[in-house]
């Protein structure tokens, strides 16, 4: 019997491991949105009834995972162990991490969040670096061999409660991001410069970029009156006047300005 102890030593003090395989599906994810919305407080975690579509299959997802910053989100199947690997869970998770979303997704999304209106879950949907992730029940390293080769990744969340009936969540595995997106900058060929708010998280001064062409290239970054004016160091940026392009930030910290209209 796995046992949690919370400060100091007392039986009120003391949490034990919930059986996993009692919980019905809709009770754990339940569960599974009180733990991720506190144990991954940069994120906001809610019900995310959108429909994808893969080579004529559609499948509803059932939890979404979206940055605060909304440069990057997750899209999360709750599973319980017992349910079929091959047959239901791996079906589900291709269909988010390889299909297109329906108009459904962007429904969902502003239900969900208060913070996302119909045209940021649109851009969500559309340029915004997705993710899928299973959130189980019980740990299985079959499971997590599987998913690894879909590129999907894999947490356990296990429920604890003590003898008056509280609750606690253990939090097993990580989410890793390769890219995050920074934002949207405006070109201006008169300036020569991409204009982008200043909070987007580009340190200023001197930065290389890896151009629409994947050319890499030395570029300033100067902040005028809260916003940040990006410029080539030599030759044109090749960029329509007054178009967008979006800036995204691998996880080596690698920075490519990606057309807006791809």
């Amino acid at each position: 019997m796995r046992r949690l102890l919370t400060g100091e030593c007392h039986k009120d003090n003391i949490f034990e491991l919930v059986d996993p395989t009692q919980f019905v599906e809709i009770d754990f994810e339940a569960e599974v949105v009180k733990a991720l919305a506190c144990l991954l407080p940069d994120y906001l975690c809610g019900v995310f009834a959108g429909t994808f579509v893969l080579e004529g299959e559609r499948r509803v997802a059932d939890l979404a995972l979206i940055h605060k910053s909304l440069s990057h989100w997750f899209v999360v199947e709750v599973e319980l162990a017992g349910h079929s690997l091959e047959h239901h869970v791996l079906p589900q998770v291709r269909c988010f991490r390889y299909g297109e979303p329906e108009a459904s997704c962007v429904t969902s999304l502003t239900r969900a969040f208060e913070e996302i209106n119909r045209e940021r879950a649109e851009s969500l949907l559309r340029y915004v670096p997705r993710y899928v992730a299973v959130v189980g029940n019980l740990h299985n390293s079959v499971w997590e061999t599987a998913l690894h080769a879909v590129d999907v990744q894999y947490l356990t969340i296990s429920i604890y409660r003590d003898r008056s009936g509280r609750t606690a969540h253990e939090l097993e595995g990580r989410l890793n991001v390769r890219a995050e997106s920074l934002g949207f900058a405006r070109y201006s060929a008169i300036d020569n410069s991409l204009r982008i708010p200043k909070g987007c998280g580009l340190p200023t001064g001197n930065i290389q970029i890896v151009d629409q062409f994947g050319n890499c290239g030395d570029w300033t970054v100067r902040e005028t009156a809260g916003v940040l004016w990006v410029s080539k160091d030599r030759g044109p940026a090749l960029i329509d006047h007054e178009s967008y392009v979006q800036l995204i930030r691998s996880f080596e910290g690698r920075i490519s300005i990606r057309p807006s209209n791809t």
